[in-house]
């Protein structure tokens, strides 16, 4: 009886940890940039991003459609492996022109995303909200 017990109260707290973890990728994200840099191989440091006056710059994470949408982009970067680290959802993906790995803090979601081509790189940290926007299929 009292294995039972222990059972159904370890059952319990993990259940309730994973539901805490509400960027586990299972709902689609929105993700505002909050600061970035821009790296350059003969640059001695990075330099700041700067913001384009006007344009917004969220992005729209989708791990159940594996895509990836940038402000920059007309089509979606595919998500091409994602997984669990202690902490984060750990997405990675490729395109003809470039590379990029993100982390979402499972519980804050916090936004590390690092992109790079062959020119540099970008590093973006944000923040990720639960989608409200709802689509419809095709």
């Amino acid at each position: 009886m009292k294995m039972l017990c222990l059972l159904v109260a370890g059952a319990l707290m993990s259940s309730a940890a994973f539901a805490a973890e509400e960027f586990n990728g299972s709902r689609p994200m929105d993700c505002e940039p909050l600061s970035g840099h821009d790296c350059l191989p003969n640059e001695q440091a990075c330099k700041p991003l700067k913001a384009e006056p006007g344009k917004r710059l969220n992005l729209h994470i989708d791990v159940a459609k594996m895509s990836l949408k940038t402000p920059y982009r007309n089509d979606t970067l595919p998500i091409q492996s994602f997984g669990f680290n202690t902490k984060s959802l750990v997405m990675q993906g490729t395109s003809l022109e470039l590379v990029w790995s993100a982390t979402v803090h499972r519980e804050t979601g916090r936004l590390t995303v690092a992109i790079a081509d062959r020119e540099g790189a970008y590093i973006v940290f944000g923040q990720c909200k639960l989608s409200t926007a709802t689509t419809a299929e095709p």
